[in-house]
């Protein structure tokens, strides 16, 4: 039996550390709505949440661009279910300290991954399109 080249699709050639290292990064929007620091001052809802979230996308996209991801798309997508997932994660993992924490039905999960999903496939077609109009440097 022939072992298999892989293709140019294979999954395994995305940038798995980045992309759980960004959907980690992620996580401070919730963890700053933990210690409720969306709850009064300058970070009050609604602004604080969506400063933080236009930063994470930033820093997403700028991420894809500046280390020129040959597949901004596959990698933001999976960064965005990464997100998802370990969100859940926190979320279940502070049931037992937090009232707030609770834990969404499955319906929901399934959305919330799926939103992520299509958040950072949005993040990554906009990379895309940076990369595409970024000069390319040929060593000469």
């Amino acid at each position: 039996m022939a072992i298999k080249e892989p293709t140019p699709n294979d999954l395994r050639e995305l940038p798995w550390i980045t992309i759980v290292a960004l959907g980690a990064f992620a996580l401070l929007r919730p963890v700053l709505s933990i210690v409720e620091a969306y709850d009064d001052g300058p970070l009050k809802k609604p602004t604080g949440p969506l400063i933080f979230t236009a930063l994470i996308i930033v820093g997403w996209i700028a991420t894809a661009v500046v280390r020129r991801f040959p597949r901004p798309v596959e990698t933001l997508t999976f960064t965005g279910v990464a997100y998802a997932v370990l969100a859940l994660l926190l979320n279940i993992s502070l049931q037992p300290f937090l009232d707030s924490a609770e834990l969404p039905p499955v319906p929901g999960m399934i959305g919330m991954i799926i939103f992520n999903a299509a958040q950072g496939a949005v993040c990554g077609l906009i990379a895309l399109a940076l990369l595409r109009l970024r000069p390319r440097s040929n060593g000469a």
